[in-house]
């Protein structure tokens, strides 16, 4: 139940590490004894701003790794209840940066360490959230956050900081000793306000006009918290999704589509939602959706891994449970007054061999609760490395070994062409005599009629069934066996798994159509930044591939990206993907996405090319964008996390990073060309807003950029392109990519030198 202060003035933003638990110490020693890595006692404090690898933070934060073993800070729930009392339980929020993999292991922390239930938002950039949520205060142990928010017109009370504080800070980072003292200074600022004052405190939307926002789908049943995150920026439309005629039926202004597992997301419904962007399955599982069409389409298919893995592992092992201990036939006979206790035979899975097929996020989580069972397991899994077998302590065996050995044989496996019935007559024939078939994975992986028959025959003692190849399911073999326990797939329907998944689609989704990078994109790689990093170059990277179009408008044979600096391959690929679509885009006139570029280059024709280097970290990456047909050209985008821009176009380097309303004009160095130019847009009422001359030689070949205010009209353009000794005159609109004034900074990623901090 929400509770709601008599005045709430104001929203607060909680982080989490070092604020809420005790001092995340344990965290870095823990990540530098299995990483091998050097990390400071306090890397944790700001994991994301110390650039802590993602693998690193993702192994930290994972459902049983070392954060959830973290205690809380003395005090810490009491705080919170005395903060709910203060401005209202929808007032509170923790904004913490843990990578969204840690979402259902951070829910259920709380939950166990007796916190009462607020809302909590997984986001690197929290200054950002915590604006668009209204936040006026927040509390912090990170100097950097602290800084941040105050820089974003944010009180932030800073506590349990090592670091002192500059002379100069903001006189919005307020030092405090204690969680009384926070509470203290907040009743002083909490004055009555009206329930109008607080909305209008509020920051105004992106999008003014109802009709400018967002619209979104939801075609099945999703948690509170995710329509929540949703309705916030967009207007819902539910419907339901087994109705193909109703859902074709509104699906064409929709921006995104919210599915489950019940909704088949095919050619036909793509095809009805030419505005698509995102489609998100609140869930694991994406069979019922036609990933390669929506890859086509340039759409963007999202799940959510892990979030539910705990779930769906008790499942798991709950009809293991009630197969081995005949629970429903106990049940229902005593119910009925009924004593059988001489005909129930229950068995102990003591000493019995449990086979896994898949032991990925769902197939660790059963291992791990039944190797406490003391059953010997063992596990076939093609895509997981030796070692993640032995650090789980499960022997890695080969498929056969599955059906020899095993006593009980478990799926965790996505529904594949090399998985379909992957368990038939000829692998159940290969079982031993008695054994158990639990399949809370995917139902197409098991054949339904040859499972049914060897239950029948008594080859295959019991089985527990959760999923189905067809969902609704209301016809089976399998139904009204007696050695089968069903279910109707609610192996990841615990509240906290469905809480865990409504908070990463919502978030993810609202990233999604901002065009942020989302870590679980099924159909985009994955990526190794933080996403307002990311989401910075691949915009930066998008303005040079437009320029590549502009710059040569026929589309070329070749299209190639060449990494410089230290740049991993999935961060090359983002940018080669973002890039080419803006190019395509523009060469084509049509819509083309980062999802979808590839495939339309490859039908034209066009190859496509990225290269990256293991090169100096001192050094300021860079991504040489050429491409090749009638003639051959380059763009250059110089990197450097906080900072980006196009700094060379066509082996001509630039002062200062292109941005704005361009003139990008080559011509022969000789007199009077310059003159010649600016008196042709002078007689256009063009105000000339800065210029960069380029050249390979005195008198050589030159290239001159010149950032204008107003417009060029065509015919202005083909005056200056007359103009003696011009050999070529282009226009390109381009976004400003700086984030960063600093001009010692900027000079250095210009030059590629060295980092300038």
């Amino acid at each position: 139940m929400t509770t709601q202060s008599a005045h709430p003035a104001f929203r607060i933003a909680i982080d989490m590490d070092g604020v809420l638990t005790e001092s995340p110490v344990p965290l870095a020693r823990a990540a530098n004894a299995e990483f091998g890595l050097d990390l400071p006692d306090l890397a944790f404090v700001d994991s994301s701003g110390l650039n802590v690898p993602l693998a690193v933070r993702e192994w930290v934060y994972r459902g049983d790794g070392p954060a959830s073993k973290l205690h809380p800070a003395h005090g810490a729930q009491q705080f919170i209840n005395d903060l709910i009392g203060l401005v209202g339980q929808e007032n509170v929020l923790i904004v913490t940066a843990r990578p969204e993999n840690s979402a259902e292991m951070t829910i259920r922390w709380f939950h166990e360490h007796g916190f009462a239930s607020v809302q909590i938002i997984f986001a690197d950039d929290k200054t950002a959230i915590a604006s668009r949520q209204g936040c006026k205060f927040a509390v912090e142990d990170s100097l950097r956050h602290a800084r941040n928010y105050s820089a974003g017109d944010v009180t932030c009370y800073l506590i349990n900081n090592v670091e002192q504080l500059p002379a100069d800070a903001n006189p919005l980072m307020v030092t405090v000793n204690s969680f009384d003292e926070i509470v203290r200074r907040l009743s002083i600022a909490t004055q009555p306000v009206s329930p109008s004052a607080v909305i209008d405190a509020l920051p105004p939307m992106e999008t003014t006009s109802p009709s400018e926002r967002w619209r979104i789908v939801v075609a099945d049943q999703i948690h509170k918290v995710a329509r929540e995150q949703l309705e916030a920026v967009a207007t819902i439309v539910d419907v339901d999704g087994t109705d193909v005629n109703a859902l074709l039926g509104v699906l064409h202004d929709a921006d995104a589509l919210v599915v489950r597992s019940e909704t088949q997301v095919t050619q036909q419904v793509l095809d009805a939602a030419p505005r698509l962007k995102v489609i998100a399955r609140a869930g694991v599982g994406v069979d019922n959706i036609d990933v390669a069409a929506s890859t086509r389409a340039g759409v963007i298919v999202l799940n959510a891994p892990g979030a539910n893995a705990t779930s769906a592992g008790e499942h798991t092992i709950a009809l293991l449970l009630a197969v081995t201990r005949q629970i429903p036939f106990a049940n229902a006979t005593t119910h009925a007054g009924e004593w059988k206790r001489k005909q129930i035979k229950p068995i102990d899975l003591r000493g019995r061999t449990l086979g896994m097929i898949g032991i990925g996020r769902v197939g660790s989580v059963v291992a791990k609760r039944l190797k406490a069972f003391e059953m010997q397991v063992i596990a076939y899994d093609p895509y997981l490395p030796r070692q993640r077998f032995a650090d789980m302590g499960v022997e890695q065996v080969e498929l056969e070994d599955i059906w020899t050995r095993s006593d009980i044989v478990t799926f965790h496996s996505p529904s594949t062409t090399e998985t379909h019935h992957i368990l038939n007559a000829e692998t159940l024939a290969k079982m031993k005599p008695g054994a158990i078939v639990i399949n809370a994975g995917r139902g197409e992986l098991v054949d339904e009629f040859a499972l049914a028959d060897a239950l029948k025959s008594g080859h295959i003692s019991g089985a527990g069934v959760d999923v189905f190849p067809f969902e609704p399911c209301t016809e089976s073999p399998l139904f009204g066996l007696p050695n089968v326990v069903l279910t109707p797939h609610t192996g990841g329907s615990s509240a906290e798994a469905l809480e865990a998944v409504g908070r990463v689609i919502g978030a993810t989704t609202i990233a999604a159509l901002n065009g942020e990078a989302v870590p679980n994109a099924v159909n985009l790689p994955a990526a190794s930044l933080e996403s307002r990093a990311l989401k910075l170059l691949t915009q930066v990277s998008s303005a040079a591939g437009h320029l590549c179009a502009v710059i040569m408008p026929e589309h070329p044979r070749s299209f190639s990206v060449q990494a410089t600096g230290m740049v991993s391959n999935d961060l090359t690929e983002h940018v080669c993907n973002s890039a080419l679509a803006a190019a395509l885009q523009t060469w084509l006139g049509r819509r083309v996405t980062p999802v979808n570029a590839r495939l339309i280059a490859q039908e034209m024709g066009m190859s496509i090319q990225t290269s990256a280097d293991d090169g100096d970290e001192t050094i300021i990456p860079r991504f040489r964008f050429e491409i090749e047909g009638v003639s051959k050209h380059s763009v250059v985008v110089s990197w450097d996390r906080d900072i980006a821009g196009i700094v060379e176009v066509d082996r001509f380097g630039l002062q200062q990073p292109l941005s704005g309303y361009v003139l990008i004009t080559h011509h022969t160095d000789k007199p009077g060309i310059i003159g010649a130019l600016s008196t042709t847009l002078a007689s256009y009422n063009i105000n000339i807003a800065g210029m960069q001359v380029s050249r390979t030689a005195p008198r050589g070949e030159a290239m001159m950029v010149t950032n204008v205010d107003e417009e060029i009209p065509e015919d202005a353009l083909n005056v200056i392109r007359r103009i003696d000794g011009m050999e070529n005159a282009v226009i390109v609109s381009l976004p400003n990519m700086l984030e960063d004034e600093d001009p010692v900074h900027v000079a250095n990623m210009i030059t590629n030198g060295i980092r300038g901090r």
